[in-house]
């Protein structure tokens, strides 16, 4: 956001897709998600949390936020950052402690072989470009069925039911890179990536389910 602000950068392409139809506002910690009249929060691979700001976002949702966040175990996204950067993309969530008080646990499934491989994937009616995807898998204590979260079949989304909140959960992000879903034909942006996202964050706008109770997808 500084270079943005400086003149010096471009907002990413889902940013200013998602600007197009939403008034979208940039925060820095979660703090100032607490204090704005925000409906939705949208994180993708956020860096780790200090434990007031889990607990923050934890209470958050359950007080009424909704919150849709993408996280992945392997994040392949391109970058000219060096090692060490502060705003270099994280290669792994760190958010390991949330989603366990949640009962999930984020796994890295495919081999190494194929550990930055596209692969395509159908999820309802959405034809997917993912790339080292993760699984939600249910904790010891996240498997009984009084258990808040809901994990659909392939398991890349799970959804949270949290006090009065919702929080829907994807274990993927590269599929958000503009490589995947922005054509080289100017202002043509029709993808089921980009069109996966903005259905996740309008249901949570909407306090919709993605998940049934049959663990089905419900994105028909």
């Amino acid at each position: 956001m500084k270079s943005v602000v400086e003149g010096e950068g471009h907002p990413d392409p889902l940013f200013e897709r998602l600007f197009e139809k939403r008034d979208v506002v940039a925060v820095d910690n979660f703090e100032q998600v607490q204090a704005s009249s925000v409906k939705v929060a949208v994180l993708i691979q956020p860096k780790a949390f200090s434990p007031e700001d889990l607990v923050r976002l934890d209470n958050w949702v359950r007080a009424g936020g909704r919150l849709v966040f993408f996280a992945d175990p392997a994040l392949d996204w391109p970058t000219s950052l060096s090692l060490g950067d502060a705003q270099r993309p994280l290669f792994t969530s760190l958010h390991s402690p949330l989603f366990a008080h949640w009962g999930l646990e984020l796994v890295l499934p495919v081999d190494a072989e194929h550990a930055h491989s596209q692969i395509d994937a159908k999820l309802g009616k959405f034809n997917l470009a993912l790339k080292s995807p993760g699984s939600w898998i249910p904790t010891a204590t996240g498997k009984t069925d009084s258990q808040p979260c809901r994990i659909e079949r392939s398991a890349l989304i799970a959804e949270c039911r949290l006090g009065k909140g919702q929080a829907i959960l994807v274990a993927d992000v590269d599929m958000l890179n503009s490589d995947f879903w922005e054509s080289a034909v100017p202002g043509v942006t029709k993808s089921s990536n980009i069109e996966l996202a903005e259905y996740l964050i309008a249901s949570a706008e909407d306090g919709q389910r993605v998940v049934g109770s049959a663990w089905d997808f419900l994105g028909n």
